[in-house]
């Protein structure tokens, strides 16, 4: 999977969702779709696991300067 970013992601996952609902693709354009779905899903939740640390690093380093 190409470099992108949190957002581009969730707009990927957004059309993939309205391309499984709306358009009734095939079993085997199904699983592509579905595939990369959970790569993305992977992808998003590791960056929000990585933000999430930092901003608690963040909050501690300046709770210490105080």
């Amino acid at each position: 999977m190409k470099q992108q970013t949190y957002a581009e992601a969730i707009s990927r996952l957004t059309d993939i969702v309205e391309t499984i609902e709306h358009d009734s693709p095939d079993v085997d354009r199904l699983m592509q779709l579905t595939d990369e779905a959970v790569q993305l899903i992977a992808y998003c939740r590791e960056t929000l696991k990585v933000t999430d640390k930092r901003i608690e690093e963040l909050l501690a380093n300046q709770e210490e300067q105080q």
